[in-house]
This record gives C-alpha cells, sequence and structure tokens, in this order.
C-alpha cells in the first residue's frame, strides 16, 4: 500500500479550497481587526483633539462660516457691564422661587411621534459649590396638586433654563466668543441680537460652556427673551463623523460605526418679574444624521414652568406678571 500517491493527489485539490475561501476569511475577519484598531468614537463624544478645531480667538473668522465678514469681535464694554449686572441679579434671585415644571418626553420612529410621557413636579433652586452652580431640586406634583414627599432625579444632558440666565455674567464672560449682531423688533420687545460660543467642547451637555448659538436680549433690562442653542462645533463634528460612517465597513448593508446624533434647544422667557425675564419653556431635541446636511428627528423633551412664586422673605411671596401676547 502506497501512502505517498494518497498525499500527492490531496494537495491540489486542498490549495484549491484555500483559494476559495480566502475572500470570504477577508470579509469576515476585517470588521474584527478594524475594531481593534480603531474602535468607532460615542455619538455624544467631541471628535479628538487632532481633528476638532479650537474655539475662535477674539476677532478670529469663523473656519467653516461661509462668510468673510464672520468674525467674534466680542461685546462692547459698556454692553459687557450691563448683562453682567442682570446675570449677577439672577443669581441672586435663583433660590428665591418655587415653580411647578412639567415634562413632556416624546420619542419618534421614521419622523413620526411613536411615544409620549409626561412628569409634574415641584420645582426649586439651590447654591452648588461654585458662584454660578446651581442644584436642581425636584418633588413629584400629585394630581391634587400636593408634593410627593422625597427628592426625584430627572436631570437630562442639557444645561437647566435658568442655568442659561449666566450666559454674561463676569464668570462665564471669559469663556465665550460673542459676536454683536444689533438691535430690532420681536414682537413687542426691542431686543439685541448676540451671537455666542463656549469655549468648552461637548461632553456631557450640561454646562452652557459648551454651546453655540444665538441670544435675544431685551434692550432696556439686558435680560434674555429667547435662546437658540446646538452644541459647539457640531456641525463640523457631525459632518466629520458621518464622513467616518460612511467610509465604515459595510457587512450586508449593515456599516460597523454609528450615525451620529446631533442636539438643539430653545429657552423661551415668557415671565417678567423686578425687570428680569425667567424661563417658562425649554425645548431639547435629539436628530439623528442621515447624509452629511439632514437629519430625523429622534426624542424631544420639553420642559413648562408655570405658577412661580417669589420669596422677598422667608414669609412674603408675590407672583410674577405674564407675558401678554406677542412677548
Amino acid at each position: 500500500m502506497s501512502y505517498g500517491s494518497t498525499g500527492v493527489s490531496s494537495g491540489p485539490r486542498y490549495n484549491g479550497r484555500v483559494s476559495l475561501l480566502r475572500p470570504i476569511l477577508v470579509l469576515l475577519l476585517a470588521p474584527a481587526v478594524a475594531a481593534q484598531q480603531e474602535p468607532p468614537p460615542s455619538p455624544l463624544k467631541p471628535p479628538p483633539p487632532a481633528i476638532r478645531p479650537k474655539p475662535p480667538a477674539k476677532g478670529e473668522p469663523l473656519q467653516d462660516s461661509g462668510s468673510a465678514d464672520d468674525t467674534w469681535p466680542g461685546l462692547d464694554a459698556e454692553l459687557a457691564d450691563k448683562l453682567a449686572a442682570s446675570a449677577e441679579r439672577y443669581r441672586e434671585y435663583a433660590v428665591r422661587f418655587t415653580t411647578d415644571e412639567s415634562v413632556r418626553a416624546a420619542r419618534y420612529t421614521d419622523g413620526e411621534a411613536t411615544s409620549e410621557e409626561l412628569r409634574r413636579y415641584g420645582y426649586l433652586l439651590d447654591r452648588g459649590e461654585g458662584p454660578f452652580d446651581l442644584r436642581e431640586f425636584r418633588q413629584k406634583l400629585k394630581a391634587d396638586g400636593s408634593l410627593a414627599r422625597g427628592e426625584v432625579k430627572d436631570e437630562e444632558p442639557f444645561p437647566p433654563a435658568y442655568g442659561w440666565v449666566f450666559l454674561f455674567s463676569r464668570f462665564h464672560q471669559p469663556f465665550f466668543a460673542y459676536r454683536d449682531l444689533g438691535e430690532r423688533f420681536e414682537g413687542f420687545d426691542l431686543v439685541r441680537e448676540i451671537r455666542f460660543r463656549g469655549a468648552l467642547p461637548y461632553t456631557d451637555g450640561r454646562d452652557i460652556r459648551q454651546w453655540e448659538g444665538t441670544v435675544l436680549v431685551d434692550v432696556t433690562t439686558g435680560s434674555p427673551v429667547e435662546i437658540r442653542a446646538e452644541p459647539s462645533r457640531q456641525t463640523e463634528r457631525i459632518r466629520w463623523m458621518f464622513d467616518r460612517w460612511a467610509q465604515a465597513f459595510n457587512i450586508i448593508g449593515f456599516r460597523t460605526a454609528p450615525r451620529p446624533f446631533g442636539h438643539r434647544c430653545r429657552v423661551a422667557f415668557g415671565l417678567r418679574q423686578d425687570r428680569l425675564s425667567f424661563p417658562t419653556e425649554l425645548r431639547y431635541d435629539t436628530f439623528r444624521a442621515v447624509s452629511s446636511k439632514s437629519q430625523i428627528p429622534w426624542s424631544a423633551s420639553i420642559r413648562t414652568y408655570e405658577g412661580y412664586r417669589f420669596f422677598k422673605t422667608a414669609t412674603e411671596e408675590t407672583p410674577g406678571e405674564t407675558v401678554r401676547p406677542g412677548r
């Protein structure tokens, strides 16, 4: 019996099978190799420092603005002082009121809201460690209007509505670039429109210094009327992350990197008290990018604040004045 003939005759067949299997093995192993080399980033984390652009210095043009005159010259000294004084008054008022907070949270599927939840709380603020640090305190509000015992934690990845009133405080001004866009009418209000950009990279979203956007300020009082904001450098970050997703390995129609998420918020200040305006609604939207320039809604959170009670002393309280329609 000859064993050599069997070994010689099986060699070519074995090599042919390896040649046929090699492309399949490469396809199956490629995702694992790619994952070991460079894992996909979390949609909530900023790009690596080497890619993430730095906040613009005073007078520096935006790198991706599309406009040659889009610069950040800062604020006039007199205006900056006026806005800082208003922020200081807000700091004094932070622990002098209570209000009722209603939270409506919605989820979306294919652009349509598929679920909605309503939560109601008694709401007040307490001072944190720093001069402008605030801690939100919530208690569940029962159907009869009474408060349940115990504190309820219901924080989301965006600043508290009241936190935005410190946008121009002396503490925060060094952390922001500003651009004064001039005065105009918004309803019955004569307002000044100011663009802002925070110097901190976007991480947890709880600090206003991680955001950029536009604020409308009452010309007379220096208090905010409306704020619209998004995470700093979000447009560049989403474009970078979507390009990364588009180049990710595709396995039977599925890519190994996630599509990026984005966020935006709007805060309306619809209550006037002692020449200050107080937040009455905060809307926070999360969307998912489907291309470098378009997105679909993912979730939304709307928080409304009603029934403000202002305390001047330990035993006195005064109701706030609701702004008339158009304000």
